[in-house]
């Protein structure tokens, strides 16, 4: 059976959410990791559904998830949520995921309602080969055993050039659910995070590469079905690189975009 995302994500408390400090309690899995890490995606998400939990907000404009030490999946965790001010339309807020008595990520996000779809500048999807004309990921491509995979299908366009004009590494792919779920603002946490890292299109002994810090940014509730990312990397120095992702919807409508500094695995 496909591992279950929102079983993955539930958090229980017994905090009044009108208070400005909750605890949650949940259950970091197994099921989303890339080798034996859980997904930084699904870390980020979790801390989202206890943001979001705690404000009453549907999503994040702005999520920024600081990744300290590996969480621990097949491990409870605790995060802890601080309101620091609630305003008419945004709320400012931070989350910290503790397990083992040790903070292993934090995350301060700016809360509330999906903009409006007056859309002035809009930003248009790449022209893409179709999901079925795509070729599925390989869940040993990095080396690494890939459980996000049993959940995720992820389709990657392999008819054009990997490396732009101006030199930097570029992935076009396709993103969804194996079981159809709903794409919320969990979900766009966790695609963000889900694509193979574009330097493996330009360094060729690349191999794990994990995220330091990344910052999310949800412009936009996504219709159901296939998602479209873009994934770029034009910047590798000292054993670090800058990493930008950009999510489009079915109706070409932007919903998400991410941009990451990760560390370089060479193998």
């Amino acid at each position: 059976m496909t591992p279950n995302f929102d079983q993955a994500t539930s958090l229980t408390t017994t905090d009044a959410a009108d208070s400005d400090a909750m605890t949650w309690h949940g259950h970091m899995t197994k099921d989303w990791s890339i080798g034996p890490v859980p997904n930084g995606g699904y870390t980020s998400a979790l801390q989202l559904n206890a943001l979001t939990g705690h404000t009453g907000y549907p999503m994040a404009s702005s999520l920024t998830t600081h990744y300290y030490r590996p969480t621990i999946g097949g491990h409870d965790c605790t995060i802890r949520t601080q309101i620091h001010r609630a305003g008419r339309t945004t709320t400012h807020a931070d989350a910290t995921l503790e397990q083992d008595g040790k903070v292993r990520a934090r995350t301060v996000a700016v809360l509330g309602d999906y903009p409006s779809n007056d859309v002035v500048l809009p930003t248009q999807p790449p022209a893409i080969a179709p999901p079925e004309a795509c070729e599925a990921r390989d869940p040993k491509s990095q080396g690494l055993n890939m459980s996000l995979m049993d959940s995720l299908e992820i389709r990657l366009d392999t008819s054009r050039d990997n490396i732009d004009a101006d030199g930097g590494a570029v992935i076009d792919a396709w993103v969804r659910f194996r079981d159809e779920r709903p794409n919320d603002a969990l979900a766009m946490a966790l695609f963000v995070d889900s694509f193979p890292p574009a330097v493996l299109m330009a360094v060729t002994n690349a191999g794990w590469v994990p995220t330091i810090e990344m910052t999310t940014h949800i412009r936009s509730a996504a219709e159901a079905g296939w998602i479209q990312g873009r994934v770029t990397t034009s910047n590798v120095r000292g054993g670090t690189l800058i990493e930008d992702v950009q999510l489009w919807d079915i109706s070409g409508a932007l919903v998400a975009e991410a941009r990451q500094l990760a560390l370089l695995r060479t193998q």
